[in-house]
């Protein structure tokens, strides 16, 4: 007598659940992802064989320069940046308004006569490049502005590390008279960013 044989029965699997999920994820992950903010200039560093990754976060004060020689100021810290913002809206006797702490904040860098203050912080940052406005923080014997703005976020938080980020077609004249300002307020060691290329063979 032959055995009856039991009738196959496809395996089924709800995936109704992990859709769910999915989506969820993909939509919490598109809602809170930050997007890198328009660089105010642009700068190709020069490139070095260093492994050594500068660590991100508040910890640095960043003196940018651009391909042009022009200087450039930011920090993630929020104490140091609020604080270089008052001493020298003070210094030029500038009362900061609501609308113009919004558009500092918004903006990567400090990176204009102090002269040009009131206007460049009563626009937008976008509007503020359109119009050609960020010309650098100016460094030289008569008006070294460069000197208060770092001075002023190491008077808020002296634990702030330097680091110098400078484009490889920059005069090396420059990169000089930064290191001299750093100098004169004993600032000794400052970090180098650089772009990173394979150790030779």
């Amino acid at each position: 007598m032959s055995k009856v044989k039991a009738k196959r029965q496809s395996v089924s699997l709800d995936m109704t659940a992990m859709c769910d999920v999915a989506f969820l994820l993909l939509t919490f992950f598109m809602l809170t992802a930050k997007f890198k903010p328009e660089e105010a200039v642009t700068i190709t560093p020069p490139s070095s064989i260093s492994e050594k990754k500068l660590p991100a976060g508040e910890g640095y004060l960043t003196i940018s320069v651009g391909p042009d020689g022009g200087i450039f100021l930011g920090t993630e810290d929020k104490t140091a940046k609020d604080a270089m913002l008052e001493r020298m809206a003070n210094r030029m006797g500038i009362t900061v308004t609501p609308e113009m702490q919004k558009n500092y904040n918004a903006s990567e860098l400090v990176g204009y006569p102090a002269g040009a203050m009131r206007q460049v912080l009563g626009m937008k940052p976008s509007d503020v490049k359109a119009q050609g406005l960020l010309k650098g923080i100016p460094l030289d014997t008569a008006n070294n502005e460069l000197f208060l703005w770092v001075s002023y976020a190491k008077i808020a938080n002296p634990a702030l590390k330097v680091a110098i980020k400078g484009d490889a077609n920059s005069n090396y004249k420059v990169f000089n008279s930064i290191v001299s300002t750093l100098q004169d307020q004993n600032i000794n060691v400052f970090q180098l960013i650089t772009s990173p290329e394979g150790k030779p063979k």
